[in-house]
């Protein structure tokens, strides 16, 4: 069972219980919302496609994460003339879950234990982010890390000399 949605300017293929990543959202994490713009929908036996969308069909996300997603690097350039200008972009992302489809009778609902597994996941990659980062000066101050004692090169050449 799948269903085409757009949501962002963009269409999505979504299968229940897969994750996908999808223009940012204003929305809380772990909150369910409903996309109603459903332009396609499939089970087993019948294809319904709307004119340009089905009103009776409806598919509940998850929110799982927001974030965003790698460096697009903009290079323009103008020869002869001097002209370089370099710079980088990095595009918002909703993670969402798909937790429901329904279309009039049909409809179909993802088994709990592959939510906990997302969210399990999502929470993972997060605390594995969060490692690699280093304190902030803000953050020594507050932990009460004192600041690294100036040595001047007279007293370490002297100190050698003794």
């Amino acid at each position: 069972m799948y269903s085409i949605v757009e949501t962002g300017g963009f269409q999505y293929k979504v299968e229940l219980g897969k994750a996908y990543k999808v223009p940012s959202i204003d929305a809380e994490v772990g909150s369910e919302l409903e996309l109603k713009s459903v332009l396609l929908f499939s089970n087993e036996n019948e294809v319904q496609v709307g004119t340009p969308v089905l009103n009776d069909a409806l598919v509940k996300v998850e929110v799982l994460s927001h974030g965003k997603s790698d460096t697009v690097i903009v290079f323009k350039k103008k020869r002869r003339t001097r002209y370089k200008r370099r710079n980088g972009h990095r595009q918002g992302y909703t993670e969402v879950l798909v937790t429901e489809i329904r279309s009039g009778a049909a409809s179909a609902v993802v088994e709990p234990q592959i939510i906990t597994r997302n969210r399990a996941r999502v929470a993972a990659l997060a605390k594995q982010k969060e490692q690699n980062v280093p304190m902030t000066r803000k953050q020594k101050i507050a932990a009460g890390i004192a600041k690294p004692a100036k040595v001047k090169k007279n007293a370490l050449r002297k100190a050698k000399e003794v």
